[in-house]
């Protein structure tokens, strides 16, 4: 028993010694934990859905409409002009969705009672789902809203019961006797809410937002994805063939670094230096393996897309440029790690730590408008998210060029700040 346990002993004072294993034992699942506690809730909430929103009728419920959307807490609203304006914010991922209220409105909500209604012309992103069906629902909810203000407008009402009556007049599939019973249908309805406005006073947040009918909606949204640029048909892979990209050179980084730290430990690095090369060249050596693995990654993915599911690239050019940016980053990555870790446990396990948060922060693994704002804004710093916008801009989105500049600019500056700052600490990890 005395063996077993002094074994034992031995093996966590091992284990207490190396800093890398006392992080990712203890440090990083508590880490992890906190970060989930946040997305789920912890931190207060999510962030709200940003929208793009192009009022195009003068009618009171269109305004009313508009501003209830403004001041709802699950969204962030950005009023525009025109709807290509509002299009091309959901294109370039400013927006989740663009809503369009648009100048038929009036006339639908005048011939609800005539089988019409009022309808909402949506444009979502087709990479940000989840938010549609959100927008969906909230945009019936105030709309259903909307039906007591309805009922209490005596002038609106009028209009809504003149168009049944029309509506009934100019059937052709209804008998004299039908007809007229219909108009003292028509005109009791009337009568009916007329009675209610006056008595309930239209009161707001009350009972009278069930006023509706089950199954009656006094809404249509209309939802339809972007719509497809010139160049072939769009594969629905488009949209998640991009973040495969980025997790197949994330993958690279634990690999490589890992190959470094072990070199410099066993002493490798040491003898390579006996020959006529610098310092310099090894690291670059090293690097330039990571990359050329990073990029036939990435050539393999977007083959898989193009041949295996239809995708068409609608700039080739562009999207070329993107993975040699995202490539770079991702080596500086490695090169840092690899400068950071003292041990080939450390290299290993911080590789798929760094991997795990930054996909994690950057919205590799849960879509970013569930995290709280402090989170969303901290996915800013993460390769993980400027990677994916900047083969999404060439890819699918068919971005112009200033538009994919920030994140070419930012990748390629995380990379060389990764690839200087590691070597640096190698360096001094080397002179101990």
């Amino acid at each position: 028993m005395r063996a077993i346990l002094a074994i034992a002993k031995k093996d966590l004072r091992l284990m207490f010694r190396d800093k890398g294993d006392v992080f990712f034992t203890f440090a990083l699942p508590a880490l992890m934990a906190v970060l989930f506690g946040f997305v789920f809730g912890g931190g207060g909430g999510g962030s709200k859905i940003k929208l793009a929103l192009v009022n195009e009728s003068d009618a009171p419920i269109a305004a009313r409409i508009a501003d209830d959307l403004a001041s709802d807490p699950s969204f962030k609203v950005d009023r525009m002009e025109t709807r290509d304006a509002a299009v091309a914010a959901v294109r370039s991922g400013k927006a989740a969705a663009a809503v369009m209220l648009p100048a038929s409105m009036q006339q639908g909500v005048d011939s609800m009672l005539s089988g019409g209604g009022m309808s909402i012309d949506v444009v979502v992103d087709p990479s940000r789902r989840a938010e549609a069906g959100l927008v969906q629902g909230k945009l019936n909810e105030l709309a259903f809203r909307q039906f007591p203000r309805i009922m209490a407008d005596q002038a609106q009402m009028k209009r809504m019961f003149d168009g049944m009556r029309r509506s009934i007049e100019s059937s052709k599939e209804l008998t004299p006797g039908q007809k007229l019973a219909g108009g003292a249908l028509a005109t009791a309805g009337e009568a009916f809410s007329r009675t209610i406005a006056q008595g309930s006073g239209a009161a707001e947040g009350s009972g009278a937002d069930k006023a509706a009918a089950p199954g009656f909606s006094p809404v249509r949204v209309a939802f339809e994805e972007l719509p497809k640029r010139e160049g072939g048909p769009r594969s629905s892979f488009d949209v998640s063939i991009p973040i495969g990209i980025v997790w197949g050179i994330a993958g690279c980084v634990g690999a490589f670094a890992a190959s470094l730290v072990v070199e410099r430990t066993r002493g490798t690095l040491a003898r390579l230096r006996l020959a006529p090369i610098t310092r310099a060249h090894l690291l670059a050596g090293k690097g330039l393996a990571c990359f050329f693995t990073a990029m036939v990654v990435q050539a393999l993915l977007i083959l898989l897309a193009v041949i295996g599911f239809g995708s068409s690239i609608m700039q080739p050019g562009m999207l070329a440029v993107a993975c040699v940016f995202a490539a770079f980053a991702f080596t500086g990555l490695a090169m840092l790690i690899a400068g950071l870790c003292k041990t080939e446990a450390e290299a290993n396990g911080a590789g798929r730590g760094a991997i795990l948060v930054l996909a994690l922060i950057g919205g590799g693994t849960i879509p970013l408008f569930f995290m709280p704002p402090v989170l969303e804004t901290l996915s800013y710093t993460s390769p993980f998210r400027w990677a994916v916008m900047a083969i999404e801009g060439p890819f699918w989105r068919d971005l112009p060029f200033s538009e994919q500049l920030v994140p070419l600019l930012v990748l390629f500056s995380l990379g060389l700040g990764g690839f200087l700052l590691g070597a640096r600490l190698g360096a001094l990890r080397e002179a101990r």
